[in-house]
């Protein structure tokens, strides 16, 4: 357990010091997002200001989809050069290199929403400030949670000739689910208590992102099969 943590931490790592050298994905990723900021500023704007209840949806909308920039291309790298068959004879576990990957994504998604939330928290009117603590578990549990399944749907299209149509076909369905808990959480930071209580849904988002990777991490040889 220990040797393949420590091989995930290195894979992260490798990915992350090669990414501070591109600098390419993180840019395109940020320059996506603002501009989907900036387009549904203008598109939703009713009486001068973003309701809330929509602006607080458009924040995961945006991650959402933001994060299509930073996951599908997470295995390219070993797609381009080969080195998939190095990965799967390599004497680590496979959810090891599934968990470096996860770290790698998870990160890109963190660096981006550092900048990025606050900007549309601004731009939309509305605050995670009424309840922070709250709010940072569901930023940091959600971005895991995407980062887990757009790593196993990287993994998954990775030999297809066609990455970019086959992508999406695998993410956002696989996606949508915890989409939808990460924006009524969301909206309860936002508007105030609802029907239902927001740790039961919190509750149900940990139990997916569990799910997920332990369902990828159980897979992912699979993946790995030349």
């Amino acid at each position: 357990m220990t040797s393949g943590l420590s091989a995930a931490l290195a894979i992260a790592k490798k990915d992350i010091l090669t990414q501070f050298r591109k600098r390419f994905e993180v840019f395109s990723m940020f320059l996506f997002a603002l501009i989907a900021v900036l387009a549904f500023s203008f598109a939703v704007v009713t009486g001068g200001a973003v309701p809330q209840e929509i602006g607080s949806a458009l924040l995961w909308v945006i991650i959402f989809f933001t994060g299509m920039f930073g996951f599908a291309p997470i295995f390219l790298s070993e797609s381009e050069t080969g080195t998939l068959r190095g990965l799967a004879t390599a004497p680590i576990p496979a959810w090891s290199v599934y968990l470096g990957k996860v770290i790698y994504g998870f990160f890109l998604m963190a660096l981006v929403e550092i900048f990025l939330v606050p900007i549309i928290m601004v731009l939309f009117g509305f605050s995670l400030l009424n309840d922070a603590p709250l709010a940072l578990a569901t930023l940091l549990v959600g971005t895991l949670d995407l980062a887990a399944v757009g790593s196993m749907a990287s993994a998954l299209t990775m030999p297809s000739e066609s990455k970019a149509t086959v992508f999406p076909l695998v993410y956002f369905p696989t996606a949508t689910s915890a989409l939808m808990l990460l924006i009524e959480i969301t909206k309860i930071i936002v508007l105030g208590p609802g029907l239902v209580p927001v740790l039961l849904i919190f509750e149900i988002l940990l139990a997916h992102l569990i799910a997920m990777l332990t369902l990828s991490a159980s897979v992912f040889h699979f993946a790995l099969s030349p």
